[in-house]
C-alpha cells in the first residue's frame, strides 16, 4: 500500500543492508497478467557486511557499503539496476491519523504546513509518504497512514546503492516490506490480521497488520524470552482493542525464526493468556516463503523487490 516514498515499476532488485549481512533478491510475477499466481526468483544472494560500513542501521562508509552490495549483485547474477532499499524499523515512523475528508493533494499540503504535528522526525529532517484509507470513521473523518524516515539516512542508503551501480527508486520501511513479502509468498491475505516479529541481535521489531494496513509498529530491547513474550502479548492486546481484528498468525523472522521450541512455547503462551480472544487456528510460524530460492534471512530483500502496485 503506502510502502514507498518513490514509486516505480519492476524490475527492481531488493537490497537489504544489515549490520552483519547484505541480501539482494530480484523477483517478478510469474504472470504479469495475473493468470498464474506467485513470483519467480531471478536472483538471490547474501554476503557479509564489511566492518566499518554500517553500524546499528547507520551508514558509515557509503563507498565501502556500495562495493559489498556490488559483490552481492554479482553473486546473485541479477539484471535489474533499479533498487529498492529499507530504512530499519527503529529509525522509521508509522502513524495513523484522522483528518476531515479532503483530496490527497490537500492532505499533503496540510502535513507540509505543520510537519512537526504529524511527524516527530520532521524537526531533524525527514521524508514521508501518506495514503488515505478507504471509508470514513464514525465521526465522518477519514483515516490516513503516514510513513516517514530520516532524510540523512535515506540519502546515505541511496548513496551506497549508487556506489554499487544501482539506481535507487524506492525507499521502504522494514515492516511494510516484510508484510509485502508475506503477501507475495501467500502467507498473508487481504482482510486478515497478522503480526510480524523480526528478531535481531538486541532488538525485536513487532508489527501488526489488519489486511495490508499497519496498526502498530514497536521496537523493543530483547532483555530475555519472558520479556519478549510479554511485549508481543501486549502488542496483540493493543491492536485487538483498536481494531477488533483477531490475528490468526504471528510470524517470527530473524535468527530465532528457526527455533522450533521457541515457536511452540510462544504459541502456548499467547493461547493461554489470550484464551477466547484468538482464532481457533492461531499459530506462531517462521517468516519464510515457499520458494527454496529465498531463505528466511532474504525475506526482507524479497519484499523489497515486489512493487506495491503488483499486490494492489
Amino acid at each position: 500500500m503506502l510502502a514507498s516514498l518513490l514509486r516505480r515499476r519492476l524490475p527492481v532488485v531488493g537490497v537489504d543492508v544489515g549490520t552483519r549481512t547484505i541480501a539482494v533478491v530480484q523477483a517478478a510475477p510469474r504472470d504479469e497478467r495475473g493468470r498464474e499466481p506467485g513470483f519467480a526468483i531471478h536472483g538471490a544472494a547474501q554476503v557479509e557486511t564489511p566492518p566499518g560500513a554500517i553500524h546499528e542501521g547507520q551508514v558509515l562508509d557509503a563507498g565501502l557499503l556500495g562495493a559489498a552490495i556490488r559483490e552481492a549483485l554479482r553473486a546473485a547474477n541479477v539484471t535489474a539496476r533499479a533498487a529498492a532499499l529499507a530504512v530499519p524499523a527503529q529509525y522509521g515512523f508509522l502513524r495513523r491519523v484522522t483528518f476531515p475528508p479532503m483530496p490527497i493533494k490537500e492532505l499533503r499540503a496540510t502535513i507540509d504546513l505543520q510537519p512537526e504535528r504529524y511527524i516527530p522526525l520532521a524537526r531533524e529532517g525527514s521524508v514521508y509518504d501518506v495514503e488515505i484509507l478507504p471509508g470514513l470513521n464514525d465521526g465522518g473523518q477519514m483515516t490516513a497512514v503516514v510513513a516517514a524516515a530520516p532524510r540523512q539516512q535515506v540519502a546515505d542508503l541511496m548513496a551506497a546503492s549508487r556506489a554499487a551501480g544501482l539506481r535507487p527508486v524506492r525507499i521502504d520501511l522494514e515492516p511494510l516490506a516484510l508484510h509485502r513479502a508475506l503477501m507475495a509468498a501467500g502467507l498473508a491475505a487481504r482482510g486478515t490480521a497478522c503480526a510480524l516479529v523480526d528478531l535481531g541481535a538486541s532488538l525485536a521489531k513487532i508489527s501488526l497488520f489488519e489486511g495490508d494496513i499497519p496498526l502498530i509498529t514497536r521496537v523493543v530491547d530483547i532483555a530475555g524470552t519472558e520479556d519478549l513474550f510479554l511485549d508481543i502479548r501486549r502488542s496483540l492486546e493493543f491492536a485487538m482493542s483498536q481494531s477488533g481484528g483477531r490475528p490468526s498468525r504471528v510470524y517470527i523472522g530473524g535468527g530465532a525464526g528457526s527455533d522450533e521450541y521457541m515457536l511452540i512455547a510462544l504459541t502456548g503462551y499467547l493461547r493461554s493468556f489470550l484464551s477466547g480472544r484468538l482464532p481457533a487456528d492461531f499459530q506462531v510460524e517462521p517468516l519464510r516463503g515457499h520458494d527454496p530460492g529465498v531463505s528466511q534471512s532474504q525475506m526482507l530483500a524479497f519484499g523489497l523487490s515486489v512493487t506495491p502496485e503488483v499486490l494492489s
